[in-house]
């Protein structure tokens, strides 16, 4: 076991990508098998240590972020893939295996993991505990619908196998199997729409597994998954497509999602305000200097016959320009577009010494067009700067704020909360695919109540008996107290 002590050996673990930073821990501890872990975790529980779990470190809302001091427990040395089985289709790795390792192993064996995330450098662990969603989600879904088990380390340094199938709610509640915790299913009605991060997974007959999956280090350290993998999908082509107006954009929109033809097709389906363009414009001259909306996606070429109905699709809009990549130095180039407006906009906020506020939110297909009125209309005549951009065709768009001032950072948290109210009047999520972490407990419980973060709290304390566990995730500390 690696053990860190001194500051210098200790900062890069008291941050991650939310610009959220604890002044200080105890010790940072790096196990290198299940066994330090159970011995790590036994310890803080006999001396009452708050303990937060660490992964890649890639998350937004501050979840490995010790704001309360204690012990860090690291998973990087766990990282071992432990199987591969092409013909059963599924593989087993430990928790600190890294997402873009795990690619490159599979596409060797022409396999493929359809929910890996966008930040490659993610472990797949942090994955799991965050539920996160992937590039590719608006064909494939989130992490959830592909992980058959995990082996957890309870709070008691007790080490259990939970896989999917084998134990169920029932009358209202669930039990973990060789131990004596039994607590009881939320009762919250969770959103009805394409992909959710927000607070733990709740549903009468639910899955046992599911309570952790989401749970974001507060019920049990993940040291191992067994997750589903499939063939590796036939070529991908990417398109961006220019337009000089929103009508045609949104247009173009609606039908793609009317298209049964190339739906099944579509691997994702992503938006660029003018903005957004305008930032792009000086790393790129592929955009046009007219350009104010853009759409991007990805799409299986099944046939030759595929190419030939998008090509149809497209010749049906007033876009003036197509950016279309098919080999993989295009493709690399036009990935790299997608990725660098994160990077430009976290320079901004460098600059202006103002932290950027972000919406998470995701509502139902059906009030999509309405949320997306309601933003534009609040941000009219602000004058603050904005960028929109994201998940258009899940319903999940970003809308970052950046103030440059401490009035405009006020407006911001006003309007912040303010969609997010609208986004769960309209039967949405607070947070799609980024989780609550330490950052976001007024939105969870604007989307749930305070009755519903009470219920998580109960949870909490059957299963994390101690309650040490990633405190102040999701919810206040306070409530388990």
């Amino acid at each position: 076991m690696i053990v860190k002590k001194e500051k210098g050996e200790t900062l890069n673990y008291l941050e991650d990508a939310s610009n959220l930073k604890a002044d200080n821990i105890e010790s940072v501890f790096i196990p290198q098998n299940e066994e330090e872990v159970g011995e790590i975790v036994r310890e803080c529980s006999a001396r009452n240590i708050p303990l937060t779990v660490s992964a890649g470190g890639t998350g937004v809302v501050g979840g490995r972020v010790p704001l309360g001091g204690g012990v860090i427990l690291s998973t990087e040395k766990l990282n071992e893939i432990v199987e591969i089985n092409k013909e059963k289709k599924y593989a087993v790795l430990q928790a600190g295996v890294v997402i873009s390792d795990f690619l490159e192993e599979l596409s060797k064996q022409k396999l493929f993991y359809p929910p890996f995330p966008t930040e490659r450098t993610a472990f797949i662990g942090g994955n799991v505990a965050t539920n996160a969603s992937g590039e590719y989600s608006f064909k494939f879904g989130s992490t959830r619908e592909y992980v058959r088990g995990i082996k957890v380390v309870l709070s008691d340094g007790k080490v259990v196998w939970i896989r999917r199938g084998e134990t169920f709610a029932q009358d209202g509640y669930l039990g973990i199997p060789s131990t004596d915790i039994k607590f009881k299913v939320p009762g919250y009605e969770m959103p009805s729409v394409r992909k959710n991060a927000a607070g733990y997974y709740s549903k009468a007959d639910m899955d046992l597994i599911d309570i952790f999956i989401g749970s974001e280090g507060t019920l049990g350290i993940i040291t191992e998954v067994e997750v589903k993998v499939i063939e590796e999908p036939p070529d991908v082509f990417f398109c961006a497509v220019f337009f000089q107006d929103s009508e045609n954009a949104f247009s173009m929109v609606t039908d793609i999602e009317k298209r049964k033809d190339i739906l099944n097709d579509i691997l994702c389906l992503e938006y660029f305000d003018s903005n957004s363009l305008q930032l792009l414009k000086e790393f790129y001259p592929q955009v046009p200097g007219v350009a104010e909306e853009c759409l991007l996606f990805a799409t299986q070429v099944n046939s030759p016959e595929s190419l030939d109905v998008w090509d149809k699709l497209l010749g049906g809009y007033n876009s003036i320009s197509n950016w279309f990549a098919d080999s993989p130095k295009q493709k690399e180039e036009l990935y790299g577009f997608r990725h660098k407006l994160p990077e430009i906009i976290n320079e901004i906020v460098r600059k202006n010494s103002y932290p950027k506020i972000s919406t998470d939110i995701v509502v139902p297909e059906d009030k999509f067009w309405q949320m997306n009125d309601f933003y534009r209309e609040k941000l009219k005549g602000t004058g603050m700067k904005h960028v929109i951009f994201g998940h258009i065709g899940e319903s999940h768009l970003h809308v970052n704020l950046l103030p440059e001032n401490e009035e405009e950072r006020q407006e911001a948290s006003r309007l912040y909360l303010e969609f997010s109210r609208k986004g769960v009047e309209l039967g949405g999520t607070v947070s799609g695919e980024h989780g609550i972490g330490k950052r976001k407990h007024q939105l969870l419980k604007i989307m749930y109540g305070e009755e519903g973060l009470k219920q998580m709290a109960r949870v909490k304390k059957s299963i994390d008996k101690s309650c040490i566990l990633g405190l102040d995730n999701i919810f206040p500390r306070v409530l388990i107290d």
